[in-house]
This record gives C-alpha cells, sequence and structure tokens, in this order.
C-alpha cells in the first residue's frame, strides 16, 4: 500500500481520537537582520510523525532567472527528487514555502543565520501540522548500504533498458539482470506496490528488489524491473494513473521480456508485491503468455476491506486501544462509502466527507489536502477493485506468499480468500506459505509496525528469497 499517504491518514486519525498524548509546541517566527545568505544547495532536517517514527526530509533548491524552484527527497521512502510543484521566497521577511501538490503537503518557515543556516518552520500533510528544522548540508548525503544490498561485480549481466508502454506511448526504463551464460532462462517482471516506486522498490532505506532481482539471477532467472511511470527514468503521467492502468504498464513490460533471445518462453511470470500482487492477477487473467505468478502479500479483497484491516492492525502494532480502533474503523468505513456513492456528485461527496473529518478535529486546510488525497483517481479506483474476479480466471500455478506479522495486507484476512477463490475456480496448483513473525516487506519484526522497517537491518529474509527462487527454477 502506499508507504506515506496511507500510513499518515492512519496516524493522523489516531492522534485526533486522543490515541497519543504527544503534543505539538507552537513555533513563532522571528524575522533575522538582513545579511547574505546563499538559498541555493541541499537543506536536509528530521521530521518526527509519530513518538517513535523519523522520517528524513531533504529539500533541493536551484534558482534560475524565473525564481526558485525545489525537489523533495525522502529517502526512507524511496522518494527522491520529487519535483515541488511552487516554491515562494520573501527575502525581506526571509519566509519561504514549498507546496508539494504530489503529496498535498506543504512546508513552510523562516530562513535563520544566527548561528548556522537553518529553515525552521512547518510541515502539513494530512491533517498534521509538524514543527521541521532544515539544516543546509555541502552536499547530498549518499544513502548507506544495506546488508543484503549486492555489490559489483555481479555474477552475471546487468543492463539499464528502455521499453515502450504500448497502450500510451510513452517510455518506461528499467534493469534487467541476466545469467552470462548463453542459453534461454526463466523470466520475470517485478511489480511494486502503491505509491511512487523506483525500480529497486525503495523504501526506508531498503531496496527489496534490488535484492531480490540480486538473489534470483544468481540461481538462473531473468529478472526485469522497472521504475514506475513519472518516476526516476521512466516518462508518463503518474497523478492520475490508477492501478488498472499500472496493469497495462506492467503488461508491457512483460511484453518487451518476450521479445529479448535469452528468455524461455515457457517459463515466464510476474512476482508482483502487495499493490503489485492485485496487478499479477489481472495481467494473468487476460495474457495466455503468463505461465506462472508470485504474489507477496497481496490483496484477496477490495480496496475498502482492505483498508480498514490494515487500519485497524497498524493501530494495534501502535498499541492503540481497542474502543479507539473502533471508532476509527468505522469512520473510515462512513468515508469510503460515502466516496465511492456514485448516486451522489463528487462535489456533494466531498462535502460530506468534509463534515466527518470536521469532527475529528482537523483543520480546514488539512481536511482540503485530505480530499485530495481520498478522491484522488488512484484512491477511488482502488476501494472499488475486487481481485475475485481476476482471481477466478488464473489457472497457472500460483505462490502465496505472507508474513503473520504483516500489518498493512495481513495474511489472516488475505490469503484464506485467495485460497478459497482459486480453489473454487479450479486451480489446485497454488502454493501458500506464511512466514512467521515477517511483516510487509519480509523483514524479521517485533510488532509488525511500520515504524520498525528502517530500523530492521535486513530487507527481505533469506529464506523467503531461497523459497521463490527454488519455485521458478522447478516450474
Amino acid at each position: 500500500m502506499n508507504r506515506l499517504l496511507l500510513v499518515l491518514i492512519a496516524m493522523v486519525m489516531m492522534t485526533n481520537f486522543g490515541c497519543t498524548t504527544k503534543t505539538e509546541e507552537s513555533m513563532e517566527t522571528v524575522v533575522q537582520p538582513a545579511s547574505p545568505i546563499i538559498l541555493e544547495g541541499y537543506w536536509e532536517g528530521d521530521l518526527a510523525v509519530q513518538e517513535q517514527i523519523t522520517l528524513k526530509l531533504g529539500f533541493s533548491i536551484t534558482r534560475s532567472q524565473q525564481g526558485y524552484t525545489a525537489k523533495l527527497s525522502v529517502p526512507q521512502q524511496g522518494i527522491k527528487d520529487l519535483p515541488i510543484a511552487s516554491t515562494e521566497y520573501d527575502s525581506e521577511t526571509r519566509f519561504i514555502t514549498f507546496t508539494i501538490d504530489t503529496l498535498q503537503a506543504v512546508f513552510s518557515g523562516t530562513i535563520e543565520t544566527s548561528t548556522e543556516p537553518t529553515i525552521t518552520g512547518t510541515f502539513e500533510q494530512s491533517g498534521m501540522a509538524l514543527p521541521l528544522i532544515l539544516h543546509k548540508l555541502e552536499s547530498v548525503p549518499e544513502i548507506a548500504a544495506r546488508m543484503q544490498d549486492p555489490k559489483p561485480p555481479y555474477p552475471y549481466i546487468s543492463e539499464d533498458v528502455v521499453f515502450l508502454q504500448k497502450i500510451e506511448g510513452f517510455e518506461l526504463a528499467g534493469t534487467i539482470t541476466r545469467p552470462k551464460e548463453n542459453g534461454r532462462y526463466p523470466a520475470v517482471i517485478l511489480i511494486s506496490g502503491s505509491g511512487q516506486q523506483d525500480r529497486d522498490e525503495a523504501i526506508m532505506g531498503h531496496r527489496p528488489f534490488l535484492v531480490l532481482a540480486d538473489a534470483l539471477t544468481r540461481a538462473g532467472i531473468v529478472v526485469l524491473r522497472y521504475d514506475d511511470r513519472g518516476v526516476g527514468s521512466s516518462k508518463g503521467t503518474l497523478d492520475t494513473a490508477t492501478s488498472l492502468d499500472f496493469a497495462d504498464d506492467a503488461e508491457s513490460a512483460l511484453e518487451y521480456l518476450t521479445s529479448l533471445p535469452f528468455v524461455d518462453h515457457e517459463r515466464l511470470g510476474i512476482i508482483g508485491h502487495s499493490e503489485g500482487g492485485l496487478i499479477a492477477p489481472i495481467i494473468a487473467s487476460r495474457n495466455s503468455q503468463v505461465d506462472f505468478i508470485v504474489l507477496m502479500a497481496a490483496p484477496g479483497v477490495d480496496g475498502i476491506r482492505v483498508l480498514e484491516d490494515q487500519s485497524a492492525a497498524l493501530l494495534r502494532a501502535q498499541g492503540a486501544p481497542e474502543a479507539a480502533i473502533q471508532q476509527i474503523v468505522a469512520l473510515n468505513k462512513q468515508i469510503y462509502t460515502i466516496i465511492i456513492d456514485e448516486s451522489l456528485p463528487v462535489e456533494q461527496r466531498k462535502a460530506q466527507v468534509s463534515q466527518l473529518l470536521s469532527l475529528t478535529g482537523m483543520t480546514p486546510e488539512a481536511i482540503q489536502n485530505q480530499l485530495s488525497a481520498l478522491f484522488s483517481p488512484w484512491y477511488m479506483a482502488f476501494l472499488t477493485i475486487d481481485p475475485a474476479p481476476y482471481l477466478s480466471k488464473v489457472d497457472i500455478p500460483t505462490l502465496i506468499l505472507n508474513g503473520s506479522k504483516d500489518t498493512q495486507v495481513t495474511a489472516s484476512l488475505n490469503v484464506p480468500t485467495i485460497e478459497t477463490i482459486l480453489k473454487e475456480s479450479g486451480n489446485t496448483e497454488y502454493t501458500t506459505k506464511i512466514y512467521e513473525g515477517l511483516n510487509h516487506l519480509f523483514q524479521p519484526a517485533t510488532t509488525g509496525s511500520v515504524d520498525e522497517y528502517a530500523s530492521i537491518e535486513t530487507t527481505i529474509d533469506p529464506m523467503v528469497l531461497e523459497d521463490i527462487a527454488e519455485w521458478i527454477v522447478n516450474r
């Protein structure tokens, strides 16, 4: 699920229902005496979104004749150089504002130079207004490698590629890894979860798809992973895309893979993680070239049920009281029901949702941010997509994987549903494995809460890597 947006929605709902005691300190804007300052460069700070969750935000500022522009990086979320819609700077008051439309977020603050250059201000997103202090660094820091990150030279061939998205006609960019020896090999495409994902599915300092591709290629499997549309080196528009659009992108990747001389067309598969596990059956249900699929933490129910279950699991992992959890889940369900009610005009639906959100204590500005997210094309489509019709048409070998401590797509709700659908439709070629103690990223976890992802050194448990590779090789 969306690593940044959906989790923050759950957090703000929990905060507004009194499940945390964290208080926000008021901040005063201090106008410093005028002195020379160079805005251009990289500014970075730590955003405490909750007591145990800190995100590092980086703003790269440049200047041209037209004024200042900036890009945002959130290394822990895999976001790098995200264009910021507008950058406004008042040189007299030294007040700067970044408006980040893609994340429905705003950061505004005052530049101070009393000791060292800092920008002291407030970051607002999804109903939260959090203090943030940016410090100017001499250069953009390198992201530290994790224990499982592969390092060159590789014992296989790795090459960057560009291929065409056939439906809309834009270019997607990715990386293919393949054995060095001549021959035809089983091949897979990797489909990432929701949100802005690069080819490595980078999140919180981890690069799961890089690690997965390395393990599979060492086992003799060709792997194609690619940047989502509008991310990294891929073209295309991200803001208006839905899961069905991402399915078209993935099918173009699959078609490109079939054109390569080292690919065995009789052993062609898809590995989908999270939302990617929803997209894989969509493609397999309509494309006879797919010989097998691997579903990693895949949803088995419609979007509303996924998000209801996710909210409850996330809040329980964070220690929220059960009464508050039920209250939040009930409110969310009411909101989702309104959003998908096509008998009402969209503006009327927005007004009703706005009224419900106001009951949680959200400010008008925060409510508008929430409305932008909740009524985005992706969100509205995701709420209504049911994987059952697609899974019922999947008659090929299927590997179903999940972790017992997954709080984003829980094994208890989704795995039995997927199994039932496949069984009732006559597919007996499915294999299921639930890994005890692993979370949504297939890391060994304590609670499964999202705030643990960054602190866990393991990117993917080695047993998961071995099981996937062995299952594919033995097809």
